[in-house]
């Protein structure tokens, strides 16, 4: 999957966004039967949404083109009905034969299929009880899509063989995923709405009553007794409604800190992928520094898949979807295998010792307990200590406890959480957000997921931490003995020295090592001298430092000092240094909000010809 193909379709999800828009702000707003006026006007904006998903293709060649309409059709039919999708399919339709080209009958029939298969999906969906299960939208994908992949028998046949290569992944990796999680979007925009109309009724109904009770507060004794019953009533219904309220404002909240978020957590290792695939295609790169960069390149892919498999684990907990699977293990055998597995993971510029802490003398080891489970619960909090540990040591192993209990540890040396924030980090979609520290990398599951295992398996988890002093996690099991001693294993320390080159001298402020790596990959061919800076606060005081600063590569989400506070100070130092904001945020209101206080900017993933651009026009007009 390249690069062509990656934008194109990021700019497809942006477009699929407006449509979730549309069905929120337009479809749902009305909650009276439509007419067929109406009808007929959504499905000419729906059309005219499909024409600009074709206007912002992937071309393989002239005419043969790929885009996410068939993702919008295909959930148009479940969610606006026969009408709205028959015409854009339409309007599609004539737009695909206008375009004409080699994908002509392949384009087409993607287009009546999507559209045919989301419509006859919503009726069957009346046998399902609209359940809005994420299998359910995610088959839904795979049903449409693999009939994608049907339709390139239409194509000529010269054409069939190399399409399947270059489409089946993106199919697979954005298509299927798009559309489950476009469906589960618009069904929570779809529930929401229903929500907030019963809402609206209950409070009518409680003005009535009120009226009612206000009209017969003259009669007798029992009248005033049956009132004053009703009253205490709707006063509790009117307390339900306002914690609801603030349920609804809290998780729409969290939705967006969530999407953006998301939005970072992906576009990051999309970067990666993306630059260092660039980079791959350059002469002259020796084998080492290719190893390297395909490395890389595995690591990005495996982080964006870890993120994609979350979403998905979380989405199977909260439908029921989880089972356990019980089995017999030997317990210290388990534990040497995570310990293996866990100690390849941990970066080499770390100082830490591991530590597996056993039992010795144990009448038996064998345990009966979900393996793949109990050994995720332990590898996620094993990682999750890493992330926050720079040095010192991270402990784990089990205790037993009164003969009847085993309770397994993770303790680390790191920064610590401070206790108002102890329950907020097993919340989905939540991490403790410093503001201006940039201490919350991943998707904000982890956690919670690791909870829900935990109270699924019968077990109890347990938080002790505080800033500053580390943090200690326990979860503890129905068991047996007792006892305990411990094994030591170092890790290797290896410090990677930071390298500059040229004259002309860069700032380049960025905490990720891998897009730090490649922006000097990129930079160091054109004789710039970079300087790095880790955090927003080492930036302003390089450019202190240094007079002969000619541009600041300046990333907006830091430690410390975030980009904001840190342009400001470095205005102050000097207001004519060119800074060029670098932001993994591309949100709307992200982008405006930049433009108006920087010279420039630059969205990851990266485009390497881009910055070089930029910088260059930067300079020049220093200069």
């Amino acid at each position: 999957m390249n690069e062509p193909i990656v934008i194109s379709l990021i700019q497809n999800i942006a477009v699929l966004l407006a449509f979730a828009m549309l069905y929120e702000n337009f479809w749902l707003r009305n909650d009276k039967p439509r007419g067929t006026i109406s009808k007929i006007f959504t499905g000419i904006i729906l059309g005219l949404i499909g024409i600009v998903l074709m206007y912002t293709p992937w071309k393989m060649t002239p005419g043969l083109v790929f885009d996410t309409r068939s993702v919008m059709l295909a959930i148009s039919g479940i969610f606006f009905g026969p009408l709205p999708t028959i015409i854009a399919m339409v309007l599609s339709g004539l737009l695909r034969v206008y375009i004409g080209g080699e994908g002509l009958w392949m384009g087409l029939a993607v287009i009546v299929s999507s559209g045919s298969i989301g419509i006859v999906w919503a009726e069957l969906r009346k046998k399902w009880m609209r359940i809005n299960k994420p299998i359910e939208f995610f088959a839904l994908g795979l049903v449409v899509h693999m009939v994608m992949l049907a339709a390139t028998v239409l194509l000529p046949e010269d054409r069939m063989e190399e399409t399947l290569r270059f489409i089946t992944l993106p199919i697979f990796l954005i298509y299927i995923p798009g559309t489950m999680l476009l469906g589960l979007l618009m069904a929570a925009q779809k529930r929401n709405f229903q929500n907030r109309i019963e809402k609206e009724k209950l409070y009518e109904k409680e003005l009535s009553l009120r009226k009612e009770l206000l009209e017969n507060q003259q009669q007798l004794t029992d009248q005033l007794e049956k009132y004053t019953k009703l009253n205490t009533e709707y006063r509790a219904q009117n307390f339900e409604l306002k914690m609801a309220k603030e349920q609804a404002e809290e998780s729409d909240r969290l939705k967006s800190a969530f999407l953006a978020n998301l939005s970072h957590e992906i576009r990051t290792p999309m970067n990666a992928i993306i630059g260092f695939a660039d980079l791959l295609n350059l002469n002259g790169l020796d084998d080492k520094t290719r190893e390297k960069y395909t490395h890389i390149i595995q690591n990005s892919g495996n982080y964006l898949l870890s993120i994609i498999s979350d979403i998905v684990e979380i989405s199977q907990i909260e439908a029921g979807q989880v089972e356990l699977n019980e089995t017999e293990i030997d317990l210290h055998e388990f534990l040497d295998d995570v310990y293996n597995a866990f100690k390849v993971s941990v970066p080499k510029n770390k100082n830490l010792v591991i530590n597996l802490l056993k039992e010795k003398f144990l009448v038996s080891k064998k345990m009966k307990t979900d393996d793949i489970k109990l050994r995720q619960i332990l590898m996620n909090l094993l990682n999750n200590a890493l992330k926050f540990t720079d040095q010192g040591e991270i402990n784990f192993g089990y205790e037993i406890i009164e003969n009847a209990k085993i309770t397994f540890f993770v303790k680390d040396t790191g920064i610590g959480i401070a206790p108002e924030n102890h329950q907020v980090i097993f919340e989905r979609f939540r991490q403790i957000d410093k503001g201006k520290s940039k201490i919350n990398a991943g998707s904000g599951l982890g956690l919670s997921i690791t909870k829900a295992y935990v109270e699924l398996m019968g077990g109890t988890i347990e938080l002790i931490s505080d800033l500053g002093k580390g943090t200690g996690i326990k979860i503890t099991f129905p068991y047996f003995q007792q006892n305990s001693p411990s094994e030591k294993i170092k890790k290797e320390v290896i410090n990677q020295p930071i390298r500059t080159n040229g004259n002309r001298v860069i700032v380049v402020a960025e905490d990720d090592d891998i897009n730090w790596f490649y922006i000097e990959q990129i930079l160091s061919r054109y004789n710039y001298k970079l300087i790095r800076a880790v955090n927003g606060k080492e930036a302003v005081d390089l450019c202190r430092e240094n007079e002969n600063v000619d541009v600041v590569l300046l990333d907006i989400k830091m430690p410390v000092m975030d980009g904001y506070e840190a342009l400001e100070k470095i205005r102050n130092i000097n207001p004519k240094l060119p800074v060029i904001a670098q932001t993994a945020y591309a949100l709307p209101g992200d982008v405006e909000k930049i433009k108006t206080l920087f010279d420039d900017y630059i969205t990851k993933p990266i485009n390497r010809q881009l910055l070089i651009e930029k910088i260059a026009v930067a300079k020049a007009g220093y200069s």
